[in-house]
């Protein structure tokens, strides 16, 4: 699958270049916010600002069946996919989205009607018929590539549209991190912990490359493999889950190319250093002059969005440094789903 456009809004940015720029400075949007944990203290987080987002339209202000959540994720969206396809003039395309992820005891998925109420935000070229949603968390953007990977070579469509957004204005979310002793605030001692973000990101994508064009940018086909012991299960955690399906992403990147860049999904939490860990160093071959990269130390932990930025990231600098090259962006979700896949740039033969 090919890159043709990228959409990208974080609280250190509002399209995908303002973001990678402020990312490269080192800046970060970390904020105490207006939460507070269960003994008082106040939440740390990364907050998209209110002037940064579009209105609702008039319809949707009044509307009882998005909560307050789901009308912000919708102005990310907004955002966000309009920039990735601006310029777009073929046939409406297929929308491949990413939502947050359930948890036991917490339904937190996007619901039915945020296709219909995106449909009367925008009006935007989506095909909102053959349009579909998952609700994975970190890892949901690898699951959309793949649903995209079929769309584009058995459907035989030209484009397809997908993307991720996230929210970490979601109080009841937040008191579940709070009970677990996750979230970053003020207590003393909360070192393992992290900063939750908001973001969407969205990625345009092609079966070929653009026409008149130098380079391209491909993304290999993901691989995905399970962690039994995740964050929120009993069994040892051993880190093969992440080590598996990077194997797997790897088995589709040329190997005459090299690898100079890891984005990781990786937030501050001690949990994550281990696979990461595991996952480099059991393919050190591929991955020994590859530069570390865990974007969440400058926007926080954009959940479902993460994939989607991390790769809209790694295009960016893909873009400015023209030879052959890739990069491996891995992701894991808090449950047992791990992914990775390859951005590869390659010269595009006369």
């Amino acid at each position: 699958m090919y890159i043709a456009n990228t959409g990208l809004i974080t609280a250190i940015g509002a399209f995908t270049r303002m973001v990678h720029a402020v990312y490269r400075t080192g800046l970060s949007a970390y904020a105490s916010a207006n939460y507070f944990t269960h003994d008082h203290h106040l939440i740390t987080l990364a907050q998209i600002p209110d002037a940064a987002l579009p209105p609702l339209v008039a319809p949707l202000e009044d509307s009882d069946s998005l909560s307050l959540r789901d009308q912000r994720l919708l102005r990310f969206a907004q955002v966000a996919a309009a920039e990735a396809l601006a310029g777009y003039e073929g046939d409406p395309v297929p929308l491949l989205l990413a939502g947050p992820q359930n948890y036991s005891g917490l339904q937190n998925q996007l619901g039915r009607d945020f296709f219909p109420a995106l449909q009367q935000q925008t009006d935007l070229p989506i095909d909102y018929a053959t349009s579909r949603l998952v609700s994975t968390g970190r890892t949901g953007v690898m699951d959309a590539l793949r649903l995209a990977d079929h769309y584009l070579y058995d459907l035989g469509l030209k484009a397809v549209l997908v993307g991720g957004v996230d929210t970490c204005q979601n109080s009841r979310w937040l008191a579940l991190l709070d009970s677990d002793g996750r979230i970053k605030s003020g207590r003393p001692g909360a070192g393992d912990s992290f900063v939750p973000g908001d973001g969407a990101g969205f990625l345009l994508l092609t079966a070929e490359p653009a026409v008149n064009e130098e380079w391209c940018y491909r993304l290999t086909p993901p691989g995905f493999a399970t962690e039994t012991g995740h964050l929120y299960s009993s069994e040892p955690y051993l880190a093969n889950g992440l080590d598996a399906a990077v194997k797997q992403a790897l088995l589709a990147m040329p190997e005459e190319l090299p690898i100079t860049q890891m984005f990781s999904s990786m937030n501050g939490e001690h949990h994550w250093v281990k696979e990461i860990g595991v996952a480099a160093s059991r393919s050190s071959q591929r991955l020994k002059n590859a530069a570390h990269q865990h974007p969440a130390d400058c926007y926080g932990d954009l959940g479902a969005a993460t994939g989607a930025a991390l790769i809209a990231l790694a295009y960016c600098d893909h873009q400015q440094k023209k030879r052959p090259h890739g990069s491996l962006i891995t992701t894991s979700s808090d449950n047992e789903y791990r992914a990775a896949t390859c951005l590869v740039s390659e010269r595009i033969s006369a």
